[in-house]
């Protein structure tokens, strides 16, 4: 059998097997063609955020990231925090457990060991840290999963919690005259009673909120915000009466207050307090500020998903919903991809800013499909929309409407006109979205 197998292949005719090379090249080129994009992708995501490095020293939070148990970065808050300099950090010979107190090693390589495998995208947790010099540091981390390189990054924001534990440790060891050191604490602090009337609030408190003691305190939070839903404020009640009913402590909650500058974002810990009868007669809360991590999380949601240059969806972003409509019900759906023939050209002859330039007007113009579409820059000349619940007719419609806005752009424009090529692919149920994605850019002109 084996003889008249080789013996049929060496009657092929000289087409055959010119035939059978140039298919052989042909996939080849294809697959150094997605080496290249994968290549290119990688490198700019760490141009990327090689420039949010450098603006994440402006921030107040201690920043790190570590990739392949080495730090990748820290930033200068970090490093005072730990006394460590960031060249001295991010060595190829520093160990960052030798930041972790003993007690906690274990706990933090589990942490990391769960994100290796996977198990999740985000994570909070709490562990001591220990300084160069031996200081235990209380630390609070939000950590972040995203693509570096050639692998997964774990992008973390630090907070020193160290404060917050020694309150913790005073409000228990000191109760009955907490008062004369609470404005001095830097903490929020709070006593309401039963029917949830402020009765103590130290002055980092009355801050946060905008209003002076005097108008604090004997009030509730609907007293201090009429105009305010009262369901706004249900689960602050809500909470207030679990701790009392059932006189335990309710630890690490979020919950968002208003103020005078707009909401406030909380993490509380509340416990119940009690009368010289023994009865429980209210709530204490230690309430930390936490509005500009908040804020530091979802600009680092946002950077994980979103495209830095064009403000779009990026190609991870893309990829998960291609994944998530395959499996819906919204067929059929239309993929329509998009390349800026010009853009090699233009970076080699005007430089990379006018390049951008044109990338940021491509952007713009795709601003002809819907609210529903997902619109995202796939690779460095490419973009593509996912149309869900689309059929040919409405994807042609949409490029119709893409054409006109192209040839409005560039009869209005004095600087280089844009070259796009356009294509588009319509499936129904049971396709695959990435075959859809790869015919519409096969007919791209």
């Amino acid at each position: 059998m084996k003889g008249n197998k080789n013996m049929k292949e060496s009657n092929k005719t000289k087409k055959q097997l010119i035939d059978e090379i140039a298919v052989l090249q042909s996939r080849i080129s294809k697959q150094d063609v997605v080496e290249s994009e994968i290549s290119q992708a990688q490198r700019e995501f760490g141009e990327r955020m090689g420039r949010y490095f450098v603006q994440s020293n402006h921030m107040k939070e201690a920043i790190f990231v570590t990739f392949e148990r080495k730090f990748e970065f820290i930033n200068d808050q970090f490093a005072e925090m730990f006394g460590v300099t960031p060249e001295e950090a991010c060595h190829t010979g520093f160990n960052p457990m030798m930041l972790v107190a003993p007690e906690s090693r274990n706990y933090v390589r589990e942490k990391y060991r769960t994100a290796s495998r996977g198990d999740f995208m985000t994570d909070n947790f709490e562990f001591t840290g220990i300084t160069k010099d031996g200081t235990r540091v209380e630390c609070e981390t939000f950590v972040i999963f995203i693509p570096y390189k050639w692998g997964v990054a774990i992008h973390g924001v630090l907070r020193n919690i160290s404060v917050q534990k020694r309150i913790e440790e005073e409000l228990q060891r000191h109760r009955s005259d907490l008062q004369i050191v609470l404005n001095s604490i830097p903490t929020s602090i709070f006593y309401t009673d039963r029917e949830h009337r402020f009765t103590q609030a130290n002055n980092a408190f009355c801050k946060s909120l905008g209003f002076p003691r005097d108008q604090i305190l004997g009030k509730t939070p609907l007293e201090l915000f009429p105009n305010l839903p009262e369901e706004q404020l249900s689960h602050f009640f809500e909470v207030s009466d679990q701790v009392m009913s059932s006189g335990k402590a309710k630890r690490g909650f979020i919950e968002v207050l208003p103020s005078v500058r707009g909401r406030r974002w909380f993490q509380n810990d509340r416990m119940p307090y009690r009368d010289d009868a023994g009865k429980i007669a209210g709530v204490i809360c230690l309430a930390i500020d936490i509005s500009d991590l908040r804020e530091t999380e979802e600009k680092l949601w946002y950077m994980s998903l979103h495209d830095v240059l064009t403000g779009l969806y990026n190609r991870t972003y893309f990829d998960d919903q291609l994944n998530r409509f395959e499996k819906g019900r919204q067929f059929p759906i239309s993929v329509v991809t998009v390349r800026v023939d010009d853009l090699l050209a233009v970076n080699n002859s005007q430089g990379n800013s006018a390049g951008n330039e044109l990338l940021m007007q491509t952007a713009n113009i795709l601003n002809v499909f819907r609210i529903e579409d997902v619109v995202a820059r796939v690779a460095g000349d490419r973009f593509a929309v996912l149309m869900p619940s689309s059929n040919s007719s409405i994807g042609e419609n949409a490029i119709l409407r893409l054409r006109s806005n192209i040839e409005a752009y560039n009869g209005q424009s004095e600087g280089k006109p844009l070259n796009l090529s356009v294509g588009l692919a319509t499936g129904e149920k049971g396709c695959s979205l990435f075959d859809l994605m790869a015919r519409a850019e096969a007919v791209m002109k």
